[in-house]
Protein backbone atom coordinates (compact mmCIF):
# COMPACT_ATOMS: atom_id res chain seq x y z
CA UNK A 1 0.00 0.00 0.00
CA UNK A 2 1.23 3.65 -1.14
CA UNK A 3 2.07 5.61 2.15
CA UNK A 4 3.46 8.91 2.68
CA UNK A 5 6.72 8.75 4.90
CA UNK A 6 8.81 11.40 6.68
CA UNK A 7 12.56 10.77 6.39
CA UNK A 8 14.41 13.19 8.87
CA UNK A 9 17.89 14.11 7.17
CA UNK A 10 16.59 12.89 3.71
CA UNK A 11 19.01 14.73 1.72
CA UNK A 12 21.86 13.49 4.24
CA UNK A 13 24.66 10.17 3.88
CA UNK A 14 21.87 8.50 6.29
CA UNK A 15 18.66 9.69 5.08
CA UNK A 16 19.09 9.54 1.33
CA UNK A 17 19.24 5.82 0.65
CA UNK A 18 16.25 5.53 3.01
CA UNK A 19 14.24 7.51 0.73
CA UNK A 20 15.64 6.22 -2.55
CA UNK A 21 14.56 2.44 -1.02
CA UNK A 22 10.76 3.92 -0.19
CA UNK A 23 10.39 5.64 -3.65
CA UNK A 24 11.62 2.93 -5.05
CA UNK A 25 9.08 0.68 -3.18
CA UNK A 26 6.29 3.78 -4.63
CA UNK A 27 5.93 5.62 -1.04
CA UNK A 28 5.84 9.18 -0.96
CA UNK A 29 8.40 10.58 0.51
CA UNK A 30 9.01 14.04 2.31
CA UNK A 31 11.92 15.69 4.15
CA UNK A 32 12.50 18.85 6.38
CA UNK A 33 16.02 21.05 5.33
CA UNK A 34 17.36 24.18 6.25
CA UNK A 35 19.48 24.48 2.62
CA UNK A 36 15.79 24.10 0.87
CA UNK A 37 14.37 27.81 -0.23
CA UNK A 38 10.71 26.41 -1.04
CA UNK A 39 9.01 23.67 -0.97
CA UNK A 40 10.75 21.25 -4.05
CA UNK A 41 11.06 18.04 -5.46
CA UNK A 42 14.81 16.41 -6.08
CA UNK A 43 14.62 13.05 -7.51
CA UNK A 44 11.25 12.96 -6.13
CA UNK A 45 11.46 13.64 -2.36
CA UNK A 46 9.46 16.46 -1.26
CA UNK A 47 11.87 18.91 0.19
CA UNK A 48 10.60 21.37 2.77
CA UNK A 49 12.51 23.93 4.00
CA UNK A 50 13.16 24.60 7.96
CA UNK A 51 14.09 22.62 10.54
CA UNK A 52 13.72 20.87 13.83
CA UNK A 53 13.77 24.14 16.01
CA UNK A 54 11.22 25.04 13.88
CA UNK A 55 7.88 23.63 14.75
CA UNK A 56 5.53 25.08 12.21
CA UNK A 57 7.68 24.01 9.38
CA UNK A 58 7.50 20.44 11.35
CA UNK A 59 4.10 20.43 11.19
CA UNK A 60 4.05 21.59 7.37
CA UNK A 61 6.20 18.40 7.02
CA UNK A 62 4.62 16.09 8.40
CA UNK A 63 1.24 17.10 7.10
CA UNK A 64 -0.76 14.12 5.52
CA UNK A 65 2.15 12.09 6.73
CA UNK A 66 1.49 8.27 7.49
CA UNK A 67 4.79 7.40 9.32
CA UNK A 68 7.98 8.84 10.00
CA UNK A 69 11.62 7.94 10.53
CA UNK A 70 13.24 9.98 13.27
CA UNK A 71 17.06 10.49 13.49
CA UNK A 72 18.46 13.30 15.52
CA UNK A 73 20.38 16.06 13.32
CA UNK A 74 24.05 15.72 14.22
CA UNK A 75 24.15 18.15 17.77
CA UNK A 76 26.02 18.13 20.72
CA UNK A 77 23.88 19.80 22.84
CA UNK A 78 21.21 17.98 25.41
CA UNK A 79 18.33 20.58 25.20
CA UNK A 80 18.59 21.32 21.79
CA UNK A 81 17.97 17.51 21.22
CA UNK A 82 15.28 17.30 23.95
CA UNK A 83 13.58 20.52 21.91
CA UNK A 84 14.24 18.80 18.42
CA UNK A 85 12.38 15.41 20.25
CA UNK A 86 9.61 17.46 21.65
CA UNK A 87 9.02 19.66 18.22
CA UNK A 88 9.33 16.46 16.46
CA UNK A 89 6.53 14.63 18.84
CA UNK A 90 4.42 17.80 18.84
CA UNK A 91 3.98 18.11 15.16
CA UNK A 92 3.81 14.31 14.65
CA UNK A 93 0.95 14.14 17.20
CA UNK A 94 -0.92 17.05 15.71
CA UNK A 95 -0.46 14.76 12.59
CA UNK A 96 -2.05 11.85 13.92
CA UNK A 97 1.49 9.38 12.63
CA UNK A 98 0.93 5.94 13.03
CA UNK A 99 3.83 4.75 13.96
CA UNK A 100 7.80 6.73 14.16
CA UNK A 101 11.21 4.83 13.62
CA UNK A 102 13.61 6.12 15.57
CA UNK A 103 17.03 5.37 14.40
CA UNK A 104 19.68 6.04 17.42
CA UNK A 105 22.21 6.11 14.82
CA UNK A 106 24.82 4.43 17.08
CA UNK A 107 24.37 1.79 20.40
CA UNK A 108 21.66 3.58 22.80
CA UNK A 109 22.81 3.11 26.26
CA UNK A 110 19.98 2.03 29.05
CA UNK A 111 20.91 5.29 31.30
CA UNK A 112 23.14 8.14 30.77
CA UNK A 113 26.94 7.99 30.20
CA UNK A 114 28.46 11.59 30.97
CA UNK A 115 28.79 11.41 27.34
CA UNK A 116 26.72 14.34 25.79
CA UNK A 117 26.94 12.32 22.32
CA UNK A 118 24.89 9.68 23.82
CA UNK A 119 23.31 11.16 26.48
CA UNK A 120 21.20 13.64 24.21
CA UNK A 121 20.43 9.82 22.22
CA UNK A 122 18.97 8.41 25.66
CA UNK A 123 16.74 11.91 26.37
CA UNK A 124 15.49 11.49 23.15
CA UNK A 125 14.13 8.02 23.47
CA UNK A 126 13.19 8.57 27.39
CA UNK A 127 11.12 11.39 25.71
CA UNK A 128 10.06 9.48 22.87
CA UNK A 129 8.73 6.91 25.16
CA UNK A 130 6.61 8.93 27.34
CA UNK A 131 4.94 10.80 24.06
CA UNK A 132 2.07 7.89 23.30
CA UNK A 133 3.41 7.63 20.19
CA UNK A 134 3.85 3.91 18.55
CA UNK A 135 7.70 4.03 18.23
CA UNK A 136 9.89 1.40 17.11
CA UNK A 137 13.85 1.90 18.04
CA UNK A 138 16.44 0.62 16.07
CA UNK A 139 20.00 0.56 17.18
CA UNK A 140 22.91 0.74 14.80
CA UNK A 141 26.92 0.77 15.72
CA UNK A 142 29.66 1.76 13.47
CA UNK A 143 29.14 2.80 9.98
CA UNK A 144 31.28 0.74 7.32
CA UNK A 145 30.42 3.78 5.14
CA UNK A 146 32.65 6.05 7.13
CA UNK A 147 35.74 4.02 5.71
CA UNK A 148 34.07 4.98 2.19
CA UNK A 149 33.75 8.61 2.77
CA UNK A 150 35.02 11.33 0.24
CA UNK A 151 38.22 12.03 2.91
CA UNK A 152 39.31 8.23 3.04
CA UNK A 153 38.97 7.10 -0.39
CA UNK A 154 42.48 8.84 -0.93
CA UNK A 155 43.91 7.75 1.81
CA UNK A 156 43.38 4.19 0.70
CA UNK A 157 44.19 5.21 -3.41
CA UNK A 158 46.95 7.15 -2.72
CA UNK A 159 49.09 5.76 0.70
CA UNK A 160 47.67 2.67 0.84
CA UNK A 161 46.29 3.14 4.57
CA UNK A 162 43.08 2.65 6.32
CA UNK A 163 43.13 4.65 9.23
CA UNK A 164 40.14 4.38 11.90
CA UNK A 165 39.46 4.73 15.60
CA UNK A 166 39.00 0.25 16.58
CA UNK A 167 42.00 -1.51 18.12
CA UNK A 168 43.97 -4.15 15.92
CA UNK A 169 42.63 -7.22 15.81
CA UNK A 170 39.24 -6.28 17.24
CA UNK A 171 36.01 -7.42 15.45
CA UNK A 172 33.14 -4.69 16.37
CA UNK A 173 29.52 -4.57 14.49
CA UNK A 174 29.12 -2.24 11.56
CA UNK A 175 26.76 -1.81 9.49
CA UNK A 176 26.33 -0.28 5.89
CA UNK A 177 23.45 2.90 4.79
CA UNK A 178 22.32 0.04 2.59
CA UNK A 179 21.48 -1.83 5.39
CA UNK A 180 20.24 0.53 7.12
CA UNK A 181 17.41 1.84 4.53
CA UNK A 182 16.92 -2.31 4.73
CA UNK A 183 16.20 -2.42 8.41
CA UNK A 184 14.25 1.12 8.40
CA UNK A 185 12.28 0.20 5.57
CA UNK A 186 11.18 -3.27 6.84
CA UNK A 187 10.44 -1.92 10.62
CA UNK A 188 7.79 0.85 8.93
CA UNK A 189 6.11 -2.40 7.42
CA UNK A 190 5.98 -4.24 11.38
CA UNK A 191 3.76 -1.86 13.28
CA UNK A 192 3.11 -4.46 15.96
CA UNK A 193 6.96 -4.10 16.84
CA UNK A 194 5.88 -1.03 18.30
CA UNK A 195 7.92 -0.37 22.15
CA UNK A 196 10.83 -2.64 20.84
CA UNK A 197 14.41 -1.95 20.60
CA UNK A 198 16.26 -3.42 18.07
CA UNK A 199 20.10 -3.98 17.64
CA UNK A 200 20.53 -3.46 13.78
CA UNK A 201 23.80 -4.70 11.58
CA UNK A 202 26.14 -7.02 13.44
CA UNK A 203 28.52 -8.11 10.74
CA UNK A 204 31.61 -8.58 12.64
CA UNK A 205 35.31 -7.53 11.24
CA UNK A 206 38.09 -6.27 11.92
CA UNK A 207 40.01 -3.20 10.47
CA UNK A 208 42.24 -5.50 8.81
CA UNK A 209 39.63 -7.65 7.75
CA UNK A 210 38.09 -5.05 5.95
CA UNK A 211 41.49 -3.50 4.84
CA UNK A 212 42.51 -7.24 3.32
CA UNK A 213 39.16 -6.80 1.08
CA UNK A 214 39.66 -3.61 0.05
CA UNK A 215 43.17 -4.52 -1.21
CA UNK A 216 41.40 -7.19 -3.11
CA UNK A 217 39.02 -5.04 -5.11
CA UNK A 218 41.57 -2.29 -5.53
CA UNK A 219 44.56 -4.01 -6.49
CA UNK A 220 46.88 -3.15 -4.18
CA UNK A 221 48.15 -3.22 -0.70
CA UNK A 222 46.09 -1.28 1.95
CA UNK A 223 47.23 -1.73 5.76
CA UNK A 224 44.69 -0.81 8.46
CA UNK A 225 46.05 1.62 10.70
CA UNK A 226 44.34 1.72 14.24
CA UNK A 227 44.53 5.62 15.65
CA UNK A 228 43.81 5.98 19.17
CA UNK A 229 40.59 8.07 19.98
CA UNK A 230 42.74 10.86 21.11
CA UNK A 231 44.82 11.12 17.29
CA UNK A 232 41.56 10.70 15.61
CA UNK A 233 40.18 14.10 17.73
CA UNK A 234 42.99 15.76 16.74
CA UNK A 235 42.61 14.74 13.35
CA UNK A 236 38.95 15.96 13.18
CA UNK A 237 39.22 19.13 15.34
CA UNK A 238 40.42 21.41 12.39
CA UNK A 239 37.08 20.82 10.19
CA UNK A 240 34.53 19.66 12.73
CA UNK A 241 35.67 22.16 15.46
CA UNK A 242 36.60 21.20 18.98
CA UNK A 243 33.09 19.91 20.77
CA UNK A 244 32.34 18.20 17.46
CA UNK A 245 35.59 16.23 17.56
CA UNK A 246 35.52 15.11 20.97
CA UNK A 247 32.07 13.98 21.26
CA UNK A 248 32.48 11.69 18.07
CA UNK A 249 35.89 10.58 19.61
CA UNK A 250 33.52 9.94 22.79
CA UNK A 251 32.13 7.58 20.56
CA UNK A 252 34.74 5.63 20.02
CA UNK A 253 35.88 5.64 23.94
CA UNK A 254 33.23 4.39 24.65
CA UNK A 255 33.17 1.49 21.65
CA UNK A 256 36.26 0.50 23.62
CA UNK A 257 34.74 0.63 27.35
CA UNK A 258 31.86 -1.61 26.43
CA UNK A 259 33.08 -3.59 23.62
CA UNK A 260 31.69 -6.94 25.26
CA UNK A 261 28.11 -5.78 25.47
CA UNK A 262 28.30 -4.40 22.02
CA UNK A 263 29.36 -7.38 20.46
CA UNK A 264 27.25 -9.74 22.44
CA UNK A 265 23.90 -8.27 21.18
CA UNK A 266 20.71 -10.29 20.30
CA UNK A 267 21.57 -8.91 16.29
CA UNK A 268 19.79 -12.38 15.00
CA UNK A 269 16.81 -11.87 16.72
CA UNK A 270 16.86 -8.69 15.02
CA UNK A 271 17.49 -10.19 11.63
CA UNK A 272 14.92 -12.88 12.25
CA UNK A 273 12.18 -10.42 12.65
CA UNK A 274 12.93 -7.44 10.26
CA UNK A 275 13.59 -10.19 7.76
CA UNK A 276 16.60 -8.79 6.54
CA UNK A 277 20.27 -10.49 6.01
CA UNK A 278 22.85 -7.69 6.14
CA UNK A 279 25.19 -7.39 3.25
CA UNK A 280 28.59 -9.50 3.20
CA UNK A 281 32.13 -7.66 3.07
CA UNK A 282 32.38 -8.48 -0.92
CA UNK A 283 28.85 -7.30 -1.59
CA UNK A 284 29.33 -3.67 0.42
CA UNK A 285 33.04 -3.40 -1.34
CA UNK A 286 31.40 -3.98 -4.82
CA UNK A 287 28.78 -1.57 -3.91
CA UNK A 288 31.41 1.21 -3.23
CA UNK A 289 33.19 3.16 -6.16
CA UNK A 290 36.50 3.35 -5.54
CA UNK A 291 38.61 5.35 -8.00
Amino acid sequence: MKEKIFVSGGTGFQGRPIVEQLLANGHEVVTISPKAENSSLEHGLNIIPGSFADLNALEAALGGVDKAVFTLPLVFDIEQAKQYTSNFIQAAKRNNISLVIFNSSFDLPESDTGLIALDLKVEAKRILDESGLNVITLSPDVYIDNLAAPWSIPLILQQGILPYPVKEGQKIPWISHTDLARFVVSALEKPELAGQVLPIGGNMFSGEEIANAISEKVGKSVLFVSLIPDDFEKNLAPNFGDLAAREISNLYRYLDDNIDRITNKNFGLSQSKLKIAPQSLAEWIDSVTWG
